[in-house]
């Protein structure tokens, strides 16, 4: 059993009864639908959702035939359930994942990075022609900006002094897989692969380190940015974690637009709406939306570990579906 049937088989056993292969898809890849959304935290996986976001569904489901081959997991009716004699170290390993509040912001980090270490070694170097390590035109044009105003006469050292520290003071367990990413002068960064071949490990683990230790620098950023002003500056804005349909509704909303008028210019169904609006609350837990309930009441509803919403409403009759999501995907990240 790999990394990667950890982090599958871990999944499942949070969720405790059996899931199909279609949520365990949107969990892993971080599809964030609205059911999905909401699922993550009602399961408490949310620090887990979105991985592996270049997932393929195929590819899950041939994993997942040869769990159950093995006896680490049942098929059953209603879907996949883990075994229960078994024991699994993912959330052990990587105590530190924020799946769902760095999702795609963790991605977009680490490329921005790696062009950024090129870029200004190979200009320390006096290198003029290359091949761009990431081809990406919107991180190619957000490395142009960043390097805009940037002491080119210093930030080179500037830079490796930030990198030192990250691994220093991180204390990164397996510094090799993090650095041998990175390219400049006439160095070309290895692949995952490459790197597991090297050092004769399987690739999802050197996968699965690498994000983890993006994912804890960006907790220490957050708490600390004047301590990393070149790496803090690679971060994206936290408004791309969200989708792009609920960012508009989002922008309607912070402009004044109420649920009503929202519903009226985007012309989507008002489920789609309520949907966008726990999709920004799950993101942004500070954010106010429409008819969200009192912090003392999504205090109490989360003090018990739920499994079903019409747990919840029978619990909480006055509260529609819409509120009791909200206050679902309120929860911080349980590990």
């Amino acid at each position: 059993m790999d990394k990667l049937d950890d982090y599958i088989l871990t999944v499942l056993k949070k969720c405790i009864t059996p899931r199909k292969l279609p949520f365990l898809y949107t969990i892993l890849a971080g599809r964030r639908t609205g059911q999905a959304v909401q699922d993550a935290h009602l399961f408490q996986v949310q620090h887990l959702f979105g991985l592996m976001p270049n997932l393929k569904s195929r590819f899950l489901e041939a994993r997942l035939i040869e769990l159950t081959d093995q006896g680490m997991v049942a098929s059953t009716e209603n879907g996949y359930i883990v075994q229960t004699d078994i024991e699994l170290f993912f959330e052990q390993d990587y105590p530190n994942f924020q799946g769902f509040a760095f999702q795609r912001q963790a991605f977009d980090f680490f490329a921005h990075l790696r062009l950024a270490v090129q870029v200004v070694s190979n200009k320390h170097h006096q290198k003029s022609y290359y091949l761009p390590i990431i081809r990406d035109k919107k991180v190619q044009g957000f490395i142009k900006n960043w390097l805009r105003n940037k002491d080119q006469t210093v930030l080179a050292n500037q830079l490796y002094e930030e990198l030192f520290e990250w691994i220093k003071k991180l204390n990164v367990a397996k510094p090799a897989f993090l650095i041998e990413r990175f390219s400049g002068g006439d160095l070309m960064g290895n692949t995952t692969e490459q790197i597991a071949a090297k050092y004769q490990v399987e690739k999802w683990e050197v996968y699965f380190e690498v994000l983890h230790e993006i994912h804890r620098l960006r907790v220490f950023i957050k708490k600390n940015p004047q301590e990393w002003v070149l790496l803090e500056s690679l971060v994206p804005s936290e408004i791309t974690a969200l989708t792009s349909s609920a960012l508009q509704t989002y922008t309607l909303w912070q402009n004044g637009a109420d649920l009503d008028t929202i519903e009226q210019i985007r012309n989507l169904k008002i489920s789609t709406i309520q949907d966008h609006f726990v999709e920004i609350r799950a993101t942004y837990k500070e954010a106010r939306v429409p008819y969200l309930p009192d912090e003392e009441l999504i205090k109490t509803i989360n003090q018990s570990n739920w499994r079903l919403l019409r747990e919840i409403k029978a619990a909480f009759p006055d509260l529609d579906y819409y509120q009791i999501r909200l206050a679902v995907v309120s929860k911080e990240g349980d590990k």
